[in-house]
């Protein structure tokens, strides 16, 4: 991987953090989105704090092992193409089933079930889809969906 491609994953890794743990957790704080059937404080200390670095992790942990079998890979001809595509998709998997997890049994707020199904869905975009959109290795970067438009269309690359 090239080192460009590395800085970018960390740059998204970062903004993802912020995102998750500042940004969402105003919301919930400010009541923009209330949570009123369980003691607030609680549910942010247990319920958000766990459910989110479970997603966090789940998104980096899988973003890395895409990123480390491509870097690896032998991937020299376009019969591969079908291959690396099923297992980017059953890697995003993982952050999918974590969603569920982590709302429907983490989550004791039926009030944060639909909002929290929202955040992580885009923190999943923004912790797995992008990194690996943008900064795929070079045998599979148009693999990732919309990898080729971002890649080619809005950075040149």
């Amino acid at each position: 991987m090239k080192p460009w491609e590395i800085i970018r994953i960390i740059i998204f890794s970062i903004i993802g953090a912020a995102v998750m743990f500042l940004g969402q957790r105003l919301i919930y704080e400010n009541q923009i989105i209330p949570i009123q059937k369980v003691p607030l404080n609680t549910w942010l200390g247990t319920d958000y704090t766990t459910a989110s670095l479970i997603m966090f992790a789940v998104c980096i942990v899988v973003t890395l092992i895409w990123c480390i079998l491509a870097a690896t890979s032998r991937f020299n001809d376009g019969g591969s193409t079908g291959r690396w595509m099923l297992m980017w998709w059953l890697l995003g998997l993982l952050p999918m089933a974590s969603i569920g997890f982590t709302v429907f049994f983490i989550n004791r707020s039926d009030e944060a079930q639909l909002s929290l199904m929202g955040f992580f869905v885009l923190d999943t975009l923004l912790l797995y889809w992008l990194p690996t959109a943008t900064s795929s290795p070079e045998a599979v970067k148009y693999i990732p969906p919309g990898a080729f438009l971002l890649r080619h269309q809005l950075m040149g690359d």
